[in-house]
C-alpha cells in the first residue's frame, strides 16, 4: 500500500467534486504500428481488464465516472463482464474510428480518439475534471494525485526540462502523457485538433503549455504535487513499471519533487 504524505492526507480531507477516469485503449494495435512490443490482443486485453477493475475500486467521492475509449474495433464484452455487479460508478464505453494510417504514430491515434471520443460521451460535463491515463496502465496513488490537486486548474499535468542531462532520464522538454488531469472545456483549447501537428505530441504539448505560462495563465499547473506511481508493461519496450530501473527513476523524481521542487526531472 502506497502511504499518502501528512500534507497530502490533509488535503484528502477535504471534500472535492468527484473526477473523471478517461481510459485510452487499443486493443488490437496494428502490426504496421511504430514503436509497438506488447502486440499480443489476449495480453492487452488482459492489462486493460486489470487496470478498469482497479479503477472502478477507486472511492466514489474521489472518481465517480470511468470513461473507456477504444479506436481498433475490438469486442468490449469481455471488460463489460468484468464490472462488478454492484458498481458505485458510471463506466461508459465508446468505441471510436480506427481508421487511421498506423504510421501517423500512438499519439496521433490516441488523440484522434479523444477527438471524437469527448464529443460522444453522455456521461462528462464542460466543467468536469478528468485524468487521462494510458488504459493499460495502473496509477496505484491515483487517489493521492486527484485529492491534492489544485482545487482549480485548466490543465494539471507533469512537464520535464531539464538542464544539462537532456533526454538520459527519459523525454526531456516534454509533457508526461501516460497520465495528466484538464478541464473537459480547457480540452478543445489546448489539444483539440492538434493530433496531426506532430508525430511526438509529448513535445508539442510542451510547448503549448510553456506558451501559457509565459502568458502568466495561473490555471496552467506544471507539476504534479506528488509523483505518480505506475504500474503496468511499456508498449514501447514491454519492461515492467516496477522493475528496479523504473523504480529507481521514480524515487529519484519524488525526491526532487520534495527537495527541490523548480528542477523538471
Amino acid at each position: 500500500m502506497i502511504e499518502a504524505s501528512p500534507s497530502v492526507r490533509k488535503t484528502m480531507s477535504n471534500p472535492i467534486k468527484p473526477n473523471v477516469i478517461l481510459m485510452s485503449a487499443t486493443i488490437t494495435p496494428s502490426k504496421d504500428m511504430p514503436g509497438s512490443t506488447r502486440m499480443d490482443p489476449a495480453i492487452r486485453m488482459n492489462d486493460y481488464i486489470e487496470a478498469l477493475r482497479y479503477y472502478e475500486g477507486v472511492a466514489p467521492e474521489v472518481v465517480d465516472r470511468i470513461v473507456f475509449l477504444e479506436n481498433s474495433d475490438t469486442d468490449l464484452t469481455p471488460l463489460k463482464n468484468a464490472l462488478q455487479r454492484k458498481s458505485y460508478k458510471n463506466v461508459e464505453f465508446i468505441s471510436v474510428s480506427s481508421d487511421y494510417p498506423p504510421s501517423r504514430g500512438k499519439g496521433y491515434g490516441e488523440f484522434r480518439m479523444f477527438d471524437e471520443g469527448l464529443l460522444a460521451s453522455e456521461s462528462i460535463k464542460a466543467d468536469d475534471h478528468i485524468w487521462k491515463v494510458t488504459g493499460r496502465l495502473k496509477i496505484l496513488n491515483i487517489k493521492q494525485l486527484i485529492c491534492s490537486a489544485p482545487a482549480d486548474y485548466e490543465v494539471y499535468c507533469d512537464l520535464r526540462d531539464v538542464p544539462l542531462i537532456g533526454e538520459s532520464l527519459g523525454g526531456n522538454l516534454w509533457m508526461e502523457l501516460r497520465t495528466f488531469a484538464f478541464r473537459r472545456d480547457a480540452y478543445d483549447r489546448y489539444f483539440r485538433g492538434e493530433f496531426s501537428k506532430s508525430f511526438v505530441l509529448e513535445k508539442k504539448f510542451f510547448q503549448t503549455m510553456k506558451e501559457e505560462l509565459k502568458k502568466r495563465n495561473k490555471q496552467i499547473i506544471p507539476r504534479f504535487r506528488v509523483q505518480p506511481i505506475i504500474d503496468g508493461y511499456s508498449g514501447y519496450s514491454n519492461a515492467n513499471y516496477r522493475s528496479a530501473s523504473y523504480r529507481a527513476k521514480e524515487k529519484l523524481r519524488m525526491v526532487a519533487r520534495t527537495i527541490a521542487p523548480g528542477l523538471w526531472l
